[in-house]
């Protein structure tokens, strides 16, 4: 016990000696965090700018301008001509420019959008087309035979994108332990004879091992710790969940990618191949698992890659305790697979693991 204890101690002490770890494993995360949060942690409500020009006046410019400003989602500004007012279009200040042509004149009402923002526009257009098919209808005199009556229904509790965002930076700062710290750290040990020295001394080579996964267990729940702190104090995030099941969540997590980590490290020949070969595992993972986006957005040729990565079980885990607090009972053959890959990793590094 007392070997084990000692190999923790040097252990952390040397990874708070090199200053690059500890920006990428503690400092990254949270400056990631702090740019997610400022983009999507204020829960600000879908706005489109709307510029409007009234080319010659009268009664029906009139209208339109009134019922465009009474759009929940439009914010209308009246432009002083239609020049400007694509200009401000060009510049990315106004999501759909409105023309209304002067008083009976054939020409119809032009709506110019930005051809680059096209999720923006189209869903803009399509609530002022809604909205011109009504005011065609009233001025035309036409009682409409169909009516919609939409009745909101609340859900369990309302998931702002934060919320859902947040448990996928702590299942992906989870994963960078594994594949970006653990494949690093172990093959630098073994280039500068650290593990060859090992060997030498009274402590078992499995209090080694076992200390280096207690370490990035420790340094991951810090990690997580502080960046749920950050996200509830700074950013209003919302847990649903229990802490302590994320907190295991995160150990199982740990144990699997340190498994990963040391696995890779035994294929490896230097530190900074070991980083890329982890690299190349790890970003594709970021972004397929469902760590920034639901894996439906994903093409349908992709879900079974997605279904057969070991992040995906983790984060989609986590997000149900944490973003919809749901209980882990339902995730249990998921994180049965999410083992499977931490037991096959062990057994890799165990078979192909070197010591010098």
């Amino acid at each position: 016990m007392r070997a084990f204890a000692v190999t923790v101690y040097m252990l952390f002490k040397h990874y708070f000696r090199d200053r690059t770890s500890v920006f990428w494993g503690m400092l990254f995360p949270l400056i990631l965090m702090g740019l997610i949060g400022l983009a999507f942690g204020r829960g600000e409500n879908l706005t489109f700018q709307v510029g409007f020009v009234d080319a010659g006046g009268g009664p029906v410019a009139e209208g339109i301008r009134r019922g465009l400003a009474e759009v929940p989602v439009f914010e209308v500004t009246d432009e002083t001509d239609e020049a400007g007012a694509l200009a401000e279009l060009r510049r990315g200040r106004r999501t759909l420019v409105v023309v209304v042509p002067p008083p009976g004149s054939p020409a119809p009402v032009r709506v110019y959008f930005d051809q680059a923002r096209v999720t923006e526009s189209r869903t803009a257009l399509l609530i002022l087309e809604k909205f011109i098919a009504e005011a065609n209808l009233r001025l035309a005199g036409v009682q409409p035979l169909l009516r919609v009556q939409a009745t909101g229904v609340a859900a369990a509790r309302q998931i702002r994108f934060f919320d859902f965002l947040l448990p996928g930076i702590l299942a992906m700062t989870v994963m960078n332990s594994g594949l970006q710290g653990v494949t690093w750290v172990v093959t630098e040990y073994r280039q500068r004879l650290v593990l060859k020295r090992v060997l030498s001394t009274p402590v078992h080579p499995f209090a080694f091992i076992g200390g280096l996964v207690a370490r990035y267990a420790v340094t991951n729940l810090v990690q997580l710790a502080v960046i749920i702190v950050i996200a509830v104090w700074v950013f209003n995030a919302v847990i649903v969940g229990s802490l302590l099941t994320l907190a295991v969540l995160a150990m199982i997590g740990t144990l699997v990618f340190v498994g990963m980590g040391l696995a890779i490290s035994t294929i490896s020949q230097s530190a900074e191949s070991a980083n890329l070969l982890g690299s190349v595992l790890n970003f594709p993972m970021m972004f397929l698992a469902g760590t920034f986006w639901p894996r439906e957005f994903m093409p349908r040729f992709l879900q079974p890659v997605i279904s057969a990565l070991p992040l995906t079980p983790l984060v989609e885990t986590m997000r149900a305790v944490a973003a919809r607090g749901e209980p882990v009972t339902p995730y249990l053959s998921a994180l049965a697979y999410l083992g499977a890959w931490g037991v096959l990793s062990f057994l890799v590094a165990g078979w192909r693991f070197k010591w010098e």
